[in-house]
This record gives structure tokens, sequence and C-alpha cells, in this order.
């Protein structure tokens, strides 16, 4: 049954994708022979324009407010939508948070650690992954007991992901490194 509920999902996608474009191509064809949608197409530029230009110049830190407007929008609209769990979805969330944390400290400590060669970089690498469970393992301690082992699973498979994603972008760089020095 599911197969059958996810194929007609997929099947009023591509409907709707299918008349979307062929809406948008007899009004691309309409505007192309006689031109009625100008001064409308005109007034979306100047204000697409116009949110760029302000989207771009607040920023904090390089990160613009309309990223952070943007990416707080994306988070929040599945809270709600009628068929997402929602505390599910906040711990997922949370989840991925946590993970690109250790991501980004991971890369830190791996570009870091690449300035002194490669066998540092292992060395760090090894080291982040042992001080990811030391904490881990400290957060776990802190919890009841009845939770202990499912936060201790939840944190080390985010931090996991984490670490993971920096291992495996750094790998792929010296992979690189090497086949360029090879040609």
């Amino acid at each position: 049954m599911t197969v059958k509920r996810a194929s007609n999902f997929l099947n009023k996608v591509i409907l709707l994708s299918l008349a979307l474009v062929g809406v948008f191509l007899v009004l691309a064809a309409i505007e192309s022979l006689f031109h009625p949608f100008a001064p409308w197409i005109n007034l979306a530029r100047a204000k697409i324009a116009e949110a760029e230009r302000l989207l771009t110049a607040n920023s904090l830190m390089g990160i613009s407010f309309g990223m952070i407007a943007l990416t707080l929008a994306v988070c929040l609209v599945p809270l709600f939508m009628p068929s997402v769990n929602k505390k599910q979805y906040r711990t997922n969330t949370a989840r991925g948070v946590l993970s690109s944390v250790v991501f980004f400290f991971s890369q830190g400590l791996y570009a870091w650690a690449e300035g002194f060669g490669k066998l540092h970089l292992i060395g760090a690498m090894l080291l982040a992954m042992a001080i990811t469970v030391i904490i881990i393992e400290f957060l776990a301690l802190l919890t009841r007991i009845d939770e202990e082992r499912s936060l201790r699973t939840d944190l080390l498979s985010s931090c996991a992901a984490g670490l993971a994603s920096g291992i495996v972008i750094k790998l792929i760089e010296v992979l690189i490194i090497q086949m360029k020095a090879l040609a």
C-alpha cells in the first residue's frame, strides 16, 4: 500500500510540474509576442534588485540577515505542517545543528593540524573523536539512567555524522591534491 501512496504522490507532483511548465510556456509566448507583462516584469526586477541589495548589505559577521531569516523560516515552517511529528522534528533539527557544530570545530582543528603535516592531521582526527566521545559520555551520565542509553546513541550518531563529514571532506581534499601532483 505504501508504494501505491508514494507513486500517487509522485504522479501528482509530475502532473502539477507539467501543468506549471505549460502555463509558463503559454505566458512566455504571450509575453514574447505581445509584451503585456512588461511593466510587471520590470517592477519585479526592480523589487528583486532592491531585496537583493537589502539582504546582502546588512550582515552579521558575513551572514546576511536575509539568510538568517530564510534559515529560520525553513526551520520553523515544518512545525506548522499537520503531517509532521513536531517532537521528532525538533529533536532531529537539534541533532543536525549539533552535527554542524561538531563539523565546524573539527574542520578548524583539522586545518590547524594540517599546517604541521599529514601525521598531525591524523592525530587531530583521532583527538577530535576522543574528545567527542568523552563529552558525550559526560552528558549521558548527567541524564536519568533510563534515558542515558538513548541520549548517548543520539548524540554519538549526530556527532559521528559531523566528524565523518569533516573527515570525508579532508580526505577528498587530500585526494585531489595527490591527483593534481600526479598529473
